[in-house]
């Protein structure tokens, strides 16, 4: 009878040991083990005992043990020397996790580890084999040895899960865009990410065994850190907002949420994780200012969605409805006043919707729950939402009902000023005229004086009816082709003056919405230059530039140049003495044409001689 690597009999007489188990961590209830014993009669035996053993299963034997998926490589000599290195190739693939060999030696070759002179154990021994055991060897020997190193395996896979949890988590903290600092439990700094060093201005070498005093601001009660630290203590996460100091000295605004790390109770360390909201915290105060300036304007403010109804609505809004603001959330104009002035803002809100462009309108409501009437002057705008997608209309609504009452007032007034001003002025004319042709001398040029003062004052009435109907009447917009207009306009004005050079400089089209009365501005500062220049040729150049969001007219003249009081009228609207006494007339009616086109007014000197007025006014006006 051969002598076998475990003694048979032996295996029969023992009972299998139930209390060593192999419960590894890799979820598979029993280990895996592949055997690399050459000889059959070992390896029929072999196989037979772990094939008894509900704690152990063989690995398939259809490839190499490189390929295999198994827990523990049992070898004898021949099996070990045969397939040495295939063994060594599997336990470097398995690093760090430990893959044991348990290697079985005849008792009869002892000297097997001296071979080649002590090589085998030096080079090998060393780096492939775990156990060494000398066969045969008693069933209870065997699973004693092969628990134990599959145990080792065990510790090297729970090392191994641990080492990778903590370079994800290490990983993870590096890439974060958040602030991450970790503190001992005496509050010194051990770690910290990217995001910390560039929120606080700290680089990692700094601050590594500093506290995180270093970011105090001096603008934090100490009582704010009394209850960090006792909640922390306690093991509870704390969480709140502070104000730290970064290291260029700039205070900022943090949301901080420090967990505790410990061991049976006892603090080990910190983990802080901070986030910078001072950006969020100041547009958080200035959205608050801004609504609370919205909620005080006696003026309705609304935002309306794509389907017309209420998202947004200041308490002015709900006054005028007669209905609490909650209450008109969803709803829309139909809700509280007349169909007809209802139907006719809906159809504004779809001009805005389909031109996206904003617009002008004028409505007079009956507001059914109360009975009253007001006349609003409404601007209303295209609402985009934070992705730029068309979400509805913006409406910002003035009551002009007294206004427009003191206007008709005005214009009544002006109306018969002008009326009889116009008639007695064609009568003084006319008597001038026959008064110039009857007498000579002296007597003639009185009444030629006397003509041409009439002409002037019907000149000056006719600016001051162009000047009360822009104040009066809300500007009416539209598209505007300002290249052909000042084309239109410098043809009109060569009429009364052929003798003056007159050129335009303009792109075939240059195209805004506009005021419709953009052209009477321009064409009273051409004739304006004209009517100031002290050259027998005046000349005079209009140019038109376009840009993405204005388009520019430039009128050029070499006249002597502009007042100072002209200047200010143009630029700022200034009512000067001359002003009253009828002087400037013509630029006061472009600055207002100008300003309620929300464009601008500005005049240059040229280098040699002359004035450059430039007007600019937006491509898309909003009044």
């Amino acid at each position: 009878m051969s002598r076998q690597v475990i003694e048979e009999q032996t295996m029969m007489d023992e009972q299998p040991i139930k209390d060593i188990e192999f419960d590894p961590d890799s979820g598979s209830e029993s280990a895996v083990v592949y055997p690399l014993v050459a000889d059959s009669g070992n390896r029929r035996v072999l196989t037979d005992w772990l094939t008894d053993h509900d704690s152990y299963r063989l690995a398939p034997r259809d490839g190499p043990v490189t390929e295999a998926d198994c827990d523990i490589c049992i070898a004898d000599q021949e099996g070990f020397e045969k397939h040495r290195a295939t063994l060594e190739s599997a336990k470097s693939a398995a690093e760090p996790v430990l893959l044991p060999v348990l290697l079985l030696v005849s008792e009869w070759d002892s000297d097997f580890a001296g071979r080649e002179g002590g090589e085998l154990v030096d080079n090998v021994f060393v780096s492939t084999v775990d156990e060494m055991v000398s066969t045969p060897i008693r069933q209870l020997e065997l699973e004693w040895r092969m628990q134990a190193l599959l145990r080792l395996r065990r510790q090297s896979l729970e090392l191994a899960a641990k080492q990778e949890r903590l370079t994800v988590f290490r990983l993870a903290a590096e890439a974060a865009g958040h602030g991450i600092y970790i503190t001992d439990a005496d509050g010194r700094i051990e770690y910290t990410n990217p995001a910390f060093e560039e929120i606080t201005g700290y680089s990692r070498d700094e601050v590594l065994g500093k506290t995180p005093g270093l970011l105090d601001s001096d603008e934090m009660p100490p009582e704010h850190f009394d209850e960090l630290w006792e909640t922390v203590s306690e093991g509870e996460v704390w969480e709140g907002e502070l104000i730290d100091r970064r290291k260029s000295g700039e205070r900022y605004i943090a949301y901080q949420t420090v967990a505790p790390i410990t061991n049976d109770g006892d603090l080990q360390a910190l983990v802080t994780v901070q986030t910078d909201i001072t950006e969020r915290v100041e547009a958080k105060r200035k959205l608050e200012r801004h609504r609370d300036i919205v909620e005080r304007l006696n003026d309705p403010i609304m935002l309306q969605d794509r389907e017309g109804d209420f998202e947004l609505l200041n308490e002015a809004v709900a006054d005028y409805a007669g209905v609490p603001a909650e209450e008109l959330r969803g709803e829309d104009e139909f809700l509280f006043m007349d169909e007809e002035t209802a139907a006719r803002i809906d159809r504004q809100k779809s001009k805005v919707l389909e031109r996206e462009e904003p617009i002008d309108y004028g409505v007079m409501p009956t507001f059914e729950l109360n009975g009253e009437q007001a006349n609003f002057s409404t601007t209303r705008y295209p609402y985009y939402d934070r992705d730029d997608n068309l979400a509805g209309t913006i409406a910002i609504c003035r009551n002009v009902t007294d206004l427009q009452e003191r206007t008709q007032q005005l214009r009544v007034i002006d109306t018969i000023l002008r009326h009889n001003l116009r008639n007695s002025l064609t009568v003084i004319g006319l008597l001038a005229e026959q008064l110039q042709s009857r007498v000579d001398g002296a007597l003639a040029e009185i009444a030629g004086r006397i003509l041409e003062s009439a002409q002037d004052l019907r000149e000056t009435g006719e600016k001051s009816r162009a000047i009360t109907s822009v104040l009066a009447d809300q500007p009416t917009r539209g598209r505007v082709d300002i290249a052909d207009a000042v084309r239109s306009v410098v043809d009109v004005v060569r009429e009364d003056w052929p003798d003056a050079n007159l050129a335009v400089s303009a792109p075939e089209r240059a195209t805004a919405i506009t005021t419709l009365k953009i052209d009477e501005a321009i064409e009273e500062l051409v004739r304006n230059a004209l009517d100031h220049s002290d050259r027998e040729t005046p000349t005079v150049e209009v140019q038109v530039e376009t840009g993405d969001d204005a388009i520019t007219v430039y009128v050029v003249d070499d006249g002597p140049g502009m007042s100072e009081m002209d200047r200010d009228v143009l630029r700022l609207g200034a009512a000067t003495d001359d002003l009253y006494h009828g002087s400037g007339l013509g630029l006061w009616l472009v600055y207002w044409i100008v300003s309620r086109a929300s464009g601008t007014v500005t005049v240059d000197d040229l280098e040699s001689r002359g004035t450059r007025v430039t007007v600019r006014v937006p491509r898309h006006s909003e009044g």
